[in-house]
């Protein structure tokens, strides 16, 4: 028996594979490129390190692909059988991801949220928990669970400042951006090479339209985040994010092409950032070109996964867009077979509206998309993610002819968030088309004032 860096009791022969399953556990935290190497070493240190299996399971479930989920799975049946003279703590981590992989996220949750309860400098347990609430889109939970831990977490504790990055991108979830500011900034600057937290507050100011600040604030950090794995996409995605509310669409499109699109990528979040890109481009009226083409083909085998429903509905809009129509109904067909509340109530409904907004069938799809707009929440994903499908609502608003409430939504967005120039360039287009040419002339000159300054 040997303890970690944080005095966790690990059941293993080799205080070699302690050593680099600290390094593991640290890597993954950071993000970085090595994370799957450390392990393998870990393993090789002592093949039989119960935690080391129960940590390769977890990282095949993270990838959220298809292929993974029976080798997830398998590497749970093995960690389970080594469990038996493990600690508790140990017992149950493999106990949640015998949960997980039974498609059981709320016992998963359970299970790691009761671990921190004893065991708050467990920061794996912590980071899966922070991981599992986002993609039940349970801002609140997320920010309650580390908090709830920080008490016993210090400055001189390894791992300190992922902490503070965690509860800064919970803060900034769940709505307080002053409070994530501050503790993203702290963890930002105990931990420079973070790219959680550098996300975080990169977030705050894109919720605050601070386009300006979040643009120079994703690039002074660039030498810590670009040595990440694939999440260095995401941070691409948020700086063409900002170009993109500026109108600075050329722009967009060279990140989209230069930093953006991997064609060797089959993650799932660089397909959800490239097809949220390409569809808020759509919706602005640029031609995308053939960039939807190399995208289906990544997806067009995972109809049948259904591991978040976040994901489901990036696959529908990118099959969609190619008028893969067939591809799109099987995938709603086979997410009803899955079951689930979040899937039928939720995630069906959703789909339905992509296909029908792809098929012109505008009316039908602003129906659906105000059905789940109260709970479209649950399928994940952060508020600057799932604002798509608020633009997809408001577009489908505009091209079904109903702009009286196009203009109530666009208004409840100028008020909201006053710097945002995309919103009030809409704004101004469905006040001109009402025949307030007073108003569109403000809008429109609201838009220039915010886009050459």
């Amino acid at each position: 028996m040997f303890v970690d860096q944080r005095g966790l009791p690990l059941t293993t022969a080799s205080e070699q594979a302690v050593i680099v399953f600290d390094s593991t556990i640290d890597s993954y935290l950071a993000l970085k490129r090595d994370t799957g190497l450390l392990l393998k070493s870990a393993l090789q240190a002592d093949p039989d390190m119960v935690m080391a299996h129960c940590l390769k399971g977890y990282f095949f479930k993270l990838m959220a692909a298809g292929p993974l989920e029976a080798r997830a799975a398998e590497t749970q049946a093995k960690a389970e059988t080594l469990a038996t003279d493990s600690t508790a703590r140990e017992q149950a981590h493999v106990a949640a991801l015998g949960h997980w992989c039974n498609d059981n996220h709320a016992a998963a949750c359970a299970v790691w949220d009761s671990i921190l309860a004893e065991h708050p400098l467990d920061v794996l347990a912590m980071r899966l928990s922070h991981h599992a609430h986002f993609y039940a889109g349970d801002g609140p939970t997320m920010r309650a669970v580390v908090e709830g831990a920080l008490p016993d977490w210090g400055p001189a504790i390894p791992g300190y400042g992922f902490v503070l990055g965690m509860r800064s991108f919970a803060c900034e979830e769940s709505g307080d951006y002053r409070t994530a500011e501050v503790v993203g900034r702290e963890a930002v600057k105990h931990n420079p090479d973070d790219p959680w937290a550098i996300h975080a507050v990169a977030h705050v100011m894109e919720m605050e339209d601070r386009r300006c600040e979040g643009a120079a604030w994703i690039t002074s950090h660039e030498d810590h985040w670009l040595p990440a794995n694939n999440f260095r996409f995401h941070l691409w995605w948020h700086r063409a994010l900002i170009h993109l509310e500026v109108g600075d669409l050329d722009e967009v499109l060279r990140l989209y092409d230069e930093n953006l699109w991997d064609p060797t990528s089959d993650e799932y979040l660089d397909l959800c950032n490239d097809a949220a890109i390409l569809l808020r481009l759509e919706m602005l009226g640029v031609d995308v070109g053939g960039r939807w083409a190399p995208l289906a083909g990544k997806v067009r085998e995972r109809t049948e996964e259904h591991i978040l429903t976040f994901i489901d509905a990036h696959f529908a809009i990118i099959l969609s867009a190619v008028g893969e129509m067939d591809a799109v109904e099987y995938l709603i067909k086979t997410m009803k077979a899955k079951g689930g509340y979040v899937r039928e109530h939720v995630g069906v409904p959703l789909l339905n509206a992509i296909l029908d907004y792809q098929h012109a069938g505008y009316e039908r799809a602003a129906a659906m998309l105000n059905q789940v707009r109260d709970e479209i929440v649950l399928i994940g994903g952060s508020h600057a993610q799932r604002d798509l499908f608020e633009w997809m609502l408001i577009d489908s608003l505009i091209k079904s002819g109903n702009l009286n409430r196009a203009k109530s939504f666009l208004f409840e967005r100028t008020l909201a968030r006053p710097e945002n120039a995309a919103s009030w360039q809409r704004y101004g287009e469905v006040l001109a088309g009402l025949g307030d040419s007073i108003g569109a002339a403000a809008a429109e000159e609201k838009v220039t004032q915010l886009t050459t300054t």
